[in-house]
């Protein structure tokens, strides 16, 4: 509702225009009214529909539009709207919110009491709640005074579930504390709960301890105190086994910890991704939840699913409260995406295998036509995963900007792991870690992803996993999500795209990209992606085309890519391992706690890019949108650049240059592809920014050849003012761009190259312009001439 959002980007223009011109709030936090203002000659209601958008998205029962003169209110509880003479009253707003939602005495002072302010951003400001969090909050606390104890959020990855919840918290535990001394209760204690290590830890110590300091604990048989208010635990921590061997395993007593806790003693169990762990009703996680059936229990998730026994609503309910990835990313809280989809020929047309065909192993490959569902599941193809890796390291170029690599296995990561360090061994040199395996595989997992999620760190910058890194974990600076291998639950590429949402403008990150060697991408036009929460069919089935079957809907769009014909075979969502005790990460799929499985390898075989298109992230209807690559870089130079001048003067000076390469590189707009898009393969004496010239404004292109005559032309006056000798060396300087380019003559090693090395050493091409500083200045003005007339 802001124009410019706090913590986030700028909104696209379509979208400035989305803030209420007041709120008129009871308490901070607490919107009553929104008033949308017109100008003295427009009718009163001018603004009504406005109005009552914010309003509806705020949660606020009135909404006023006026043009100083008439007033025109709609009434979001009756449903009607009328003229009137004078501005309700905030007692009469606050009454009608009341009436309305029949919040008694308790759920009026939770409305009404403040929002903690203490938690602060990296600098120093106090971090604020958006909108929809201040309402979900609001919506949890309204279910909870009226008596509701299952309670369901679902909000997009990246959209701030943990600060919601922190704030939630802070309003009942500070009510509590005000109350106590008239009720005489204890205080308000709250159990977190989640099924990994890390989905535990990072609240707690980057959220929650900031706030409530001591009164913050982390379960475990080390520290089983009772004082605390608020409790940290995973479900293991909970149901680990008795550390006496002689103890038996289904005794009440491997469930020791959980036992040290009464069903009454937490007031509010938070369950975090409740899509997983205990969302089965079966698992013996779910026990816990049961256990504490007097708490009220709170479920956050991005991705509810009901699926194959795992039902979130079952057990939760309806949502409370809904933000989708298509709401934050059309308020600008969270990042826009592209879609790089790169399609190898083993995978548009399969890979052959004959009778009697062995592997590279000598092992008799069962013979037939392999798709992309079966490599590195079942044919190893160390070929196609290193024209991944290539691709990568292409679109990454040398910028530090973080990606994370989904593969199929820990074989499949530790093959990536290897191309990807081999295709940079200067980088590699340098840090090997600079591309790590990220997997339960790994003793030294839990360091390197705590490396990998610091965006004040810059290595590991590529991060390759299998499904460690798909829930949960927060890479505020990932600008790359690869993947690299075959998804068929909904909830899984959800939570997978969901790596990318976060905003994170320090680094100049405003949106990420998607790279799709296997089609995954083809789910975002799935209706159930982006939509309202969905009850899906039992399983999903990929049919013999590749898309989804079921009540998956796959549309066509014109210039699609066609997808690799693969076998119909049934999928479902890869389930956390629910056995009490060990690493909450075992049982990732290619993990050492995984069963072997017969797999085969083929190296040797050609592997190709046939095709490779990109989407945009259409604001309209919030799903992919394939465009041009010409057209989508044109539109991001408009974007950037008013008119070709201001482009010409950013381009004349070697430090906005630098910036305007920079630009480039964020953007995805490469002056080789380019050049291939526009037909001009092979011309290689044409500047990069005649390429974008013609690209944002249909101006003619020159070449470098034609720019150097045209600079001598222009400002022929400012060459006579130099020496004789001084001008012979810009002269050749000028033959020297039209021969290699702007990047050849701005660096200081061009007079060590002939033909400006025939003239003498560096010092001596300096002296003849009186000093280094001299020559320096004048190579500055030759690059300025080339490009300002």
């Amino acid at each position: 509702m802001q124009a410019d959002l706090p913590g986030g980007r700028l909104p696209p223009p379509e979208q400035r225009k989305r803030r209420a011109d007041y709120v008129l709030e009871l308490e901070p936090g607490l919107p009553l009214i929104v008033i949308e203002a017109k100008r003295l000659w427009a009718q009163p209601g001018d603004g009504i529909q406005q109005a009552v958008r914010y309003a509806d998205k705020l949660g606020a029962p009135l909404a006023l539009s006026t043009n100083g003169r008439g007033w025109v209110l709609y009434n979001a509880v009756t449903g009607l709207q009328k003229d009137i003479d004078s501005v309700p009253t905030p007692v009469e707003a606050w009454d009608l919110l009341v009436s309305s939602r029949q919040l008694g005495e308790q759920a009026q002072h939770y409305l009404r009491s403040p929002f903690n302010r203490q938690h602060l951003n990296a600098d120093g400001s106090v971090k604020e709640l958006r909108y929809y969090q201040r309402r979900a909050i609001h919506e949890v606390l309204c279910a909870m005074a009226a008596g509701q104890r299952r309670l369901l959020l679902v909000m997009a990855t990246g959209s701030g579930k943990t600060f919601t919840a922190l704030q939630l918290v802070w309003k009942l535990w500070n009510y509590r504390r005000r109350t106590q001394e008239t009720t005489g209760e204890r205080n308000f204690r709250v159990l977190y709960l989640a099924d990994r290590d890390i989905l535990v830890s990072d609240p707690m110590r980057k959220n929650f301890q900031r706030v409530f300091g001591d009164a913050v604990v982390r379960v475990s048989t080390r520290d089983a105190r009772h004082s605390p208010d608020i409790y940290f635990a995973t479900y293991q921590g909970l149901t680990t086994a008795h550390p006496d061997p002689d103890v038996p395993a289904d005794t009440a007593e491997t469930r020791e910890l959980l036992r040290n806790y009464p069903p009454d003693f937490f007031d509010l169990v938070i369950v975090d991704e409740c899509h997983r762990g205990s969302a089965r009703a079966d698992s013996d996680w779910r026990g816990i939840l049961e256990h504490f059936d007097p708490a009220v229990q709170l479920g956050l998730t991005a991705t509810p699913v009901d699926r194959g026994g795992v039902d979130t609503f079952e057990y939760f309910g309806n949502p409370i409260c809904t933000y989708s990835l298509k709401d934050g990313i059309e308020d600008g809280f969270l990042a826009p995406y592209t879609i790089r989809r790169v399609v190898f020929d083993v995978d548009a047309d399969g890979l052959e295998v004959v009778e009697g065909q062995r592997d590279s192993n000598g092992r008799l490959i069962p013979a037939g036509t392999y798709g992309t569902r079966d490599y590195e599941r079942r044919l190893r193809l160390p070929d196609r995963t290193q024209a991944m890796a290539r691709r990568i390291v292409a679109v990454i170029g040398d910028t530090d900007n973080r990606a994370v690599v989904f593969c199929v296995d820990a074989a499949h990561a530790l093959t990536m792991c290897e191309e990807l360090r081999n295709l940079r061994p200067d980088r590699t040199r340098r840090d090997p870690e600079w591309v790590a395996r990220i997997m339960s595989a790994e003793r030294e997992k839990d360091r390197l992803l705590e490396q990998f999620t610091d965006p004040e760190r810059d290595v590991p910058q590529i991060a390759v996993t299998s499904s460690l890194l798909s829930t949960g974990v927060d890479i505020e600076d990932l600008k790359y999500v690869v993947i690299g291998r075959t998804i068929g639950s909904m909830a899984e590429f959800k939570q997978i795209i969901g790596r990318g949402t976060r905003l994170y403008p320090e680094k100049g990150k405003t949106e990420f990209e998607i790279m799709d060697f296997v089609g995954a991408t083809r789910l975002f036009r799935d209706p159930t992606f982006d939509g309202p929460p969905l009850r899906p069919p039992a399983t999903e089935t990929v049919g013999p085309d590749g898309g989804l079957e079921d009540g998956t809907v796959e549309t066509s769009d014109e210039g699609t890519l066609t997808e690799p014909p693969e076998p119909s075979v049934t999928v479902s969502e890869p389930e956390p391992d629910y056995r009490g005790g060990g690493s909450s990460d075992a049982g990732e799929p290619g993990s050492d706690d995984a069963p072997p499985q017969e797999k085969f390898e083929l190296r040797g075989v050609s592997v190709t890019i046939t095709s490779e298109g990109f989407w945009v992230h259409d604001v309209s209807t919030g799903q992919p949108r394939l465009v041009s690559y010409v057209d989508w870089a044109g539109e991001r130079i408009l974007d950037r650049f008013d008119e070709p001048e201001a482009l010409l003067r950013a381009w004349a000076d070697p430090r906005s240059r630098s910036d305007v390469v920079t630009f480039l590189g964020s953007n995805h707009i490469d002056p080789v592809r380019l050049a291939e898009e526009l037909g001009r393969v092979g011309d290689a004496e044409v500047d990069t920014v005649d390429q974008l010239l013609h690209l944002a404004w249909g101006m003619p292109t020159m070449t470098r050849a034609e720019r150097a005559g045209r600079a001598l032309t222009a400002h022929r006056a400012e060459l006579d003012a130099y020496p004789e000798q001084a001008r012979a060396v810009l002269s050749l300087l000028l033959d020297r761009y039209a021969e290699a380019g702007i990047e050849e003559i701005s660096a200081p090693s061009v007079v060590q190259v002939p033909p400006l090395s025939a003239i003498g050493s560096p010092a001596q091409i300096a002296g003849r312009f009186g000093g280094a500083d001299a020559w320096h200045q004048a190579r500055a003005a030759v690059q300025e001439w080339l490009y300002i007339a």
